[in-house]
């Protein structure tokens, strides 16, 4: 339910500060669980876009949720 080890340390490691991280994942059940909140503490000072969480099937609107997660955040 949070971000997997290799992950924690690289936020741990460099500096964020004033940096966008961008959340995705994909599950199979959990969403996000505390996932963020933990990039949060360990990426103090950086910006946190907005996630995107997947079911593993991806679903038939997994297009669509793409296409939006990428225009929350400014990409497209």
């Amino acid at each position: 339910m949070t971000i997997p080890m290799p992950i924690a340390t690289l936020l741990e490691s460099y500096d964020f500060s004033g940096k966008i991280i961008i959340p995705s994942c994909s599950h199979g059940g959990g969403g996000l669980g505390q996932s963020v909140s933990d990039i949060s503490k360990l990426a103090k000072d950086s910006v946190i876009g907005s996630p995107l969480s997947i079911h593993y099937s991806g679903g038939t609107r997994l297009d669509a949720d793409i296409t939006e997660w990428l225009s929350l955040n400014g990409i497209k």
